[in-house]
């Protein structure tokens, strides 16, 4: 050994070896907090599902309890008024650690957008199927039969295919493309349009041309009804092409597919308006229409202005009224000579169609199911469900 000199260990070797056990403590560390993290989302998504999945079944319970209460209040009554127990708001009910509320609304005190549909209001017998398996003026509603197929009536939509011997089409007046006038319109048709006319007078589309496009949404052609409609050529013609429904809406939210209706548009309308999907007969229930539906009641009766539309619904019996007629006549202003049969053909005293909101509410969650509900006789069947609130 050189004097003067000492030999020193390796200390760069010794400061790579604690460098790469670091780095591996650190990765170590990491997967660790990864699969911790995995677990707790796991477990929480499981969690999730469980109470999504508990809440469901407890909607369904709920759903069976407002049958029964439509059936007894309901199903054996002359009329349908809001002095019934199904009318009842604010009751909240607890289920074990839940609670769950939920509101009946009647589905035939608003305007019905399939009744648009029909050439007048006397082609459907209001259960959404054709009278007597035909529809001799002309409805082209295609609807579901009590067994589930859907049954179309191809000889009489619209009058498309119904002529006479001669040749003739005896609702060719409503094919015209220069039908404009609303008085040639069928009664529902018209109250459409006083509908818009009154509540929704920043429209970017004319209201006989909404109409025209709606109808042709609805019927089972592809020819236009009047000027200002659309059919399957005009949708094809976007930059996004899509078909047209040819058949009744299932939701009002359809109404964003008609051509050139703006979002602004539907904002308007949607509160107006409404659905029922197996009905294509306006029969609106004079005994459960309630004052923020005036402006329905003002558009289906001519002459009638919405203040004295509330008028005529806060001057209602408590119970109601038990007929149509007593309606009228109780309120003798309301109806002129000339229309008062097709007037009175719009408005019933019993409803077939019920909406039900069903709110479930837990500690930590809640959860919405949407049901209609449908009158056959004595008993009460669920038509559709939909998870969430209203459209």
């Amino acid at each position: 050994m050189t004097p003067g000199f000492c030999v020193m260990p390796n200390s760069r070797q010794q400061g790579v070896a604690l460098i790469t056990v670091m780095m591996v403590l650190a990765m170590v560390v990491v997967i660790a907090v990864s699969m911790s993290g995995r677990l707790q989302l796991e477990l929480q998504r499981q969690i999730n599902t469980q109470q999504r999945q508990q809440a469901l079944w407890l909607a369904l319970g709920a759903e069976q309890f407002i049958q029964r209460t439509l059936k007894q209040s309901v199903a054996d009554k002359e009329t349908t008024n809001l002095s019934q127990a199904w009318a009842t708001k604010g009751a909240v009910f607890p289920v074990g650690n839940a609670t769950f509320s939920g509101a009946i609304t009647d589905m035939q005190a608003c305007f019905n957008l399939n009744t648009l549909m029909a050439s007048n209001n006397q082609d459907d017998n209001g259960s959404g199927q054709p009278n007597n398996g035909a529809d001799a003026a002309g409805d082209g509603q295609s609807s579901n039969a009590p067994d589930g197929q859907q049954q179309t009536d191809n000889a009489a939509v619209n009058g498309a295919v119904n002529r006479q011997p001669d040749g003739s089409n005896p609702n060719a007046d409503l094919r015209n493309g220069n039908n404009r006038d609303p008085r040639q319109q069928a009664p529902q048709r018209q109250a459409f349009i006083r509908l818009l006319e009154q509540n929704a007078q920043d429209l970017s589309i004319p209201p006989d041309y909404l109409l025209a496009r709606i109808v042709d949404w609805l019927d089972a052609d592809n020819s236009l009804q009047s000027a200002g409609g659309a059919e399957e050529s005009d949708y094809a013609a976007l930059t996004r092409p899509y078909y047209t429904a040819n058949s009744l809406m299932v939701s009002k939210s359809e109404l964003r597919m008609i051509l050139d209706l703006t979002a602004a548009d539907y904002q308007l309308i949607a509160p107006l308006v409404c659905v029922v999907p197996q009905l294509s007969k306006m029969q609106v229930n004079v005994n459960t229409l309630q004052e923020e539906q005036a402006p329905v009641l003002a558009a289906l009766i001519p002459n009638l202005t919405v203040e004295d539309a509330k008028s005529v619904i806060a001057g209602r019996p408590e119970q109601g009224y038990n007929s149509v007629e007593e309606f009228f006549n109780q309120n003798t202003q309301l109806l002129s000579s000339g229309s008062a049969e097709q007037i009175k053909a719009m408005f019933t005293v019993k409803s077939a169609y019920f909406q039900a909101v069903i709110d479930i509410d837990t500690a930590d969650s809640s959860f919405t199911l949407t049901t209609l509900f449908k009158l056959n006789g004595n008993q009460v069947d669920v038509v559709a469900r939909r998870i969430g609130g209203p459209v």
